[in-house]
């Protein structure tokens, strides 16, 4: 889907703050927090803007944000994994910071108290990246 394909299907106007933020978060697969967002132009839109406009696209389903272990936020695009599903799982390099959106479930398996109501379950397991761990590798040195 396009920027515009995105605003449309939800009703919104195709501002700049908001085609900017969908255009850097559809050009990767990883999350972005705002600072992240705003380092090819950090003087674009003002900070107010960038939350309302983060804090719309968030109440309209086109991103989410995820709260790391230490509170830091980074947003990603809903793609077609997280529709219609109260389970969501990220994975978090604690090397690199990159958060990843994981296709598939987190299994929960907990009894809930009688009248408690769950809404959703949101996993994030913390780890080691492949291109971490790939750097962090010896290289062997050839006499």
């Amino acid at each position: 889907m396009t920027v515009e394909e995105l605003l449309q299907a939800r009703g919104l106007k195709n501002t700049g703050c908001r085609k900017y933020i969908l255009g850097e978060l559809l050009k990767r697969e990883s999350a972005m927090s705002e600072t992240e967002l705003k380092e090819s132009y950090p003087n674009l839109f003002d900070r107010v803007t960038l939350y309302r406009t983060l804090k719309t696209l968030e109440d309209r389903g086109i991103i989410h944000r995820i709260v790391l272990c230490d509170n830091s936020v980074k947003y990603a695009l809903n793609r077609n994994h997280h529709e219609g599903s109260a389970q969501h799982t990220h994975f978090h390099c604690g090397k690199c910071d990159e958060v990843l959106c994981l296709k598939g479930t987190a299994h929960f398996d907990a009894e809930l108290p009688k009248g408690f109501v769950l809404e959703s379950v949101i996993v994030t397991i913390e780890g080691v990246c492949a291109a971490c761990m790939r750097a962090a590798r010896p290289r062997s040195v050839k006499s």
